[in-house]
């Protein structure tokens, strides 16, 4: 063995150790949630929980700039020295929780995993493109592709795990060794502790909004970010020391049709049901008139946005567009009913009831099933449902719209929960992801957009804010991220330090449970 490589290996695990021995007088950080992540693993997890806890453990190949365009990150730099060739150069001297080298090994097995078939990653079909992974060197990757993908880099953001793992399926209760700027500590039912060089975050999963206040105003939470209703804003800004930071996200919130329905199928009546919706109330009611009315699903800010004429709220053209579909009044009123499948959340239950509300004056009839959050997800991968309440979170590569719009991409392949097909839409789709141009990109998205909205594939809601509720005599001033994600907790040093607290010492020991 290199004497070099040797005492380098040892340095690094007494540094581990020397951590995880002061890791007890770390200031703690508690943040209240309503779901926990379903799974660390960033093969596998695609919610809005698991993504944005995700990018605190695990470090990546590529980020993103403001605008959403690739910029370094565990890849110090890469060229493109082919149209079908990538070639990547790793940064040196990172590491992963355990000790271990972070190395172009590691990232090709952890790709490789993903690009398995018979291992189902719901990722696959976003790296579907690559052929061949070919570790050069130590430091070195090269990725060989079937054909041109203009959005690789992109969707080269995944969470990359050791080789040694990132081999095989994590196994029930194994940690997941991450190699980003917080690791595992200990993971329960109700709690998930992360570590840090400045604290130790802890997400506690607290499912009534209310009781999340109160936790928060009695000093029993620090945080609370998202997942709580308008309603109870006042009540916790009117509290001693307690702050309140929003700005827009480019969270796209939206109404999802099942589009093999014998009545949702038909155009006219999507358009119906779209032009009922008085969207501007709903946002002033509901939500504080916090959120910023969407068009479709790309933030303003993103290189590749299109702006759209505003969605119109107009009743009575519904009511026209369901005679000339065929769907008239009965005697009781109703033309037809539906099904509107949603979380249990107590918000999201008032949205449907309002939404169901505005739809009865149209002569449509609504019943709403709601579910824990974990059933309601399954049922809407499997399209299992009429009409859904949901919201794409991190949405930052303009190939979402191939991975919600293709008709190659109906799970589990993709996220075209609606079985939409069009093959006009296929084809500037496969187009945009071969170009390299990004004026073309752009003006290929774009007439995917403007069909997007004339087929009404979704009813595009709002873009959500980022609401963070704060105790700023625990952490002075807090500024949330547009992505929604915690990243902005990783620059904070809690002050007054709790009183002995006591976590798994080890990522190793941990009980992980599907939530």
């Amino acid at each position: 063995m290199d004497p070099l490589r040797g005492a380098a290996t040892v340095l690094v695990a007494v540094l581990f150790l020397v951590a995880a021995v002061k890791a007890e007088a770390l200031p703690l950080l508690r943040v209240g949630v309503a779901h926990l992540p379903m799974t660390l693993d960033p093969r596998f997890g695609t919610d809005a929980a698991s993504e944005r806890v995700q990018r605190l453990v695990h470090c990546r190949l590529v980020a993103r700039d403001a605008r959403f365009r690739p910029r370094p990150a565990l890849a110090a730099r890469w060229t493109h020295p082919a149209s079908r060739i990538w070639r990547f150069q790793l940064r040196r001297g990172r590491y992963f929780h355990d000790g271990s080298e972070v190395t172009a090994d590691d990232v090709a097995a952890t790709l490789r995993y993903i690009l398995e078939p018979a291992h189902a990653s719901p990722l696959r079909m976003r790296l579907a493109a690559i052929r061949r992974i070919a570790v050069e060197d130590r430091y070195t990757l090269r990725i060989e592709l079937s054909d041109p993908d203009a959005s690789l880099l992109s969707h080269l953001d995944v969470g990359i795990l050791p080789a040694s793992l990132a081999r095989r399926p994590a196994l029930a209760g194994e940690a997941m060794v991450g190699c980003g700027p917080a690791r595992v500590r200990s993971w329960r039912d109700d709690r998930l502790d992360l570590e840090t060089d400045r604290a130790v975050l802890r997400f506690v999963r607290v499912k009534d909004p209310v009781t999340r206040a109160l936790k928060l105003a009695r000093g029993e939470l620090d945080l609370i970010q998202n997942d709580l209703p308008p309603y109870l804003l006042p009540y916790l800004t009117r509290q001693a020391d307690v702050r309140l930071a929003s700005r827009t996200s480019t969270t796209f919130s939206y109404i999802g049709f099942n589009l093999r329905d014998p009545v949702l199928r038909d155009v006219r009546v999507r358009q119906a049901l779209a032009m009922a919706l008085d969207r501007a109330l709903l946002k002033r009611a509901l939500f504080a008139d916090l959120p910023r009315l969407a068009e479709t699903v790309l933030a303003p800010m993103h290189w590749a946005s299109v702006r759209l004429a505003p969605l119109p709220f107009a009743p009575r053209r519904a009511e026209q567009l369901l005679d000339r579909a065929g769907y008239p009044r009965g005697k009781d009123g109703v033309r037809f009913r539906l099904t509107y499948r949603t979380s249990a959340d107590p918000l999201r239950l008032r949205l449907a009831q309002a939404l169901a509300a505005m739809w009865r004056r149209i002569g449509v009839r609504v019943t709403i099933e709601s579910m824990e959050w974990g059933a309601f997800y399954t049922r809407i991968k499997q399209g299992d449902f009429q009409l859904y309440g949901l919201s794409w979170v991190g949405v930052h590569d303009p190939d979402i719209y191939r991975w919600i719009l293709h008709s190659r991409m109906w799970p589990p392949a993709g996220a075209n929960r609606g079985r939409y097909a069009n093959a006009e839409v296929d084809a500037w789709l496969d187009e945009a992801l071969r170009s390299e141009d990004m004026t073309r990109r752009k003006a290929l998205y774009a007439r995917v957009i403007r069909a997007m909205r004339r087929d009404m594939v979704y009813i595009p809601l709002w873009f959500e804010p980022v609401v963070a509720v704060y105790r700023a005599d625990r952490l002075g001033d807090y500024t949330p991220e547009a992505d929604g994600g915690f990243g902005a907790l990783l620059r904070l040093r809690p002050t007054a330090p709790q009183s002995r607290h006591r976590v798994g010492k080890s990522p190793q020991t941990h009980s992980v449970q599907d939530l």
